[in-house]
């Protein structure tokens, strides 16, 4: 396995588990409910511990896919830039939300105001994740046609 077959694995996880919490903190944060709000904590810690790896291998992968038939070359730039962003989102998204974990276990519950935070930051990472994702697709995916 090389590092743009890794890359390759591993991002089909941040776009869906991104999601997964968006929806659970929206839902959680409506319906005042604190096993979503901690679920979509957890995966938005674990959207901000993986990410970091996922950029790593593409980092690497992007040496290597040059060599790759069939490339779109003027597409790697973009998806590098969204990867970033991405990167600093993920980072700082889990970092807020391994606060909001050591808040709900110190104080038994989060503030109204922490959770629409929460909540709104979560659906602005699976927008930001599936940013980067869709501009990956265009890299080698002769199937997906973009305009």
């Amino acid at each position: 396995m090389n590092a743009a077959h890794l890359h390759l694995i591993l991002t089909h996880f941040p776009p869906v588990l991104s999601l997964i919490a968006a929806g659970a903190a929206v839902v959680g944060f409506l319906r005042k409910r604190a096993d979503l709000v901690s679920i979509a904590l957890w995966l938005l810690v674990v959207i901000g511990a993986m990410v970091p790896v996922v950029y790593m291998a593409g980092d690497r992968a992007a040496d290597q896919i040059g060599r790759v038939d069939g490339v779109q070359q003027d597409a790697i730039a973009p998806h590098e830039r969204a990867g970033t962003i991405s990167l600093v989102a993920s980072a700082a998204i889990g970092a807020l939300a391994a606060a909001a974990l050591v808040w709900a276990r110190r104080r038994a519950n989060i503030p109204g105001g922490i959770r629409i935070i929460l909540a709104a930051a979560a659906l602005a990472l699976a927008v930001v994740i599936g940013w980067t994702a869709n501009l990956g697709g265009a890299i080698h995916h002769p199937e997906i046609e973009q305009h």
